[in-house]
């Protein structure tokens, strides 16, 4: 009877997780669906990213990513916002670094991209403005899947150039700040 009670448990358990998966699975679905990133993949290379994305939560001010780090995630804000800053010297006499905020993601936006884009380190750190919950995608899946968007990923590297030349008054090149 006990062991019989035991199945009875583990098929239940069983059943749960896979209606709890099912469900987060058509949430992501659907989120997925509107990020204009990712129009230009098929609906299976979609179905894809979906299966390899995994959700993590950040506290207000928690550090996501920290400028100069190597590359290891992408990132889509999935709730609340990000806040991207980069380091420059104070003045040329100066060396002393301050941080400067030059982006905030929001719902459905994404950062992380350039490093793996440029296979560079982190140009820039990420911050928690609030709770903030991200979709994570490692290197590896995102090499192999999002291959169809790199062409606009690459365009994205020369807005954030041009941004970069209005916040900073000069072109800090990315390419260069990350050798």
């Amino acid at each position: 009877m006990c062991a019989q009670a035991e199945a009875q448990d583990r098929l239940t358990f069983r059943r749960i997780i896979v209606k709890n998966n099912a469900k987060k699975r058509r949430l992501y679905e659907a989120f997925i669906e509107t990020l204009p990133l990712l129009t230009s993949l098929e609906l299976s290379e979609r179905m894809k990213v979906v299966d390899v994305l995994s959700s993590k939560a950040y506290s207000d001010g928690q550090q996501i990513i920290a400028q100069g780090d190597l590359a290891d995630c992408f990132y889509i804000v999935e709730s609340g916002q990000v806040r991207i800053t980069m380091k420059r010297s104070r003045t040329k006499k100066d060396p002393e670094e301050e941080e400067v905020d030059i982006a905030t993601c929001s719902r459905g936006q994404h950062f992380g991209e350039l490093a793996l884009v440029t296979n560079k380190s982190r140009a820039a750190s990420a911050y928690a403005v609030g709770s903030v919950k991200c979709l994570v995608m490692d290197v590896q899946a995102f090499e192999r899947l999002l291959g169809p968007c790199m062409d606009i990923m690459k365009r994205n590297i020369a807005n954030y150039e041009e941004q970069l030349v209005a916040l900073f008054g000069s072109g800090t090149d990315i390419e260069e700040q990350n050798a």
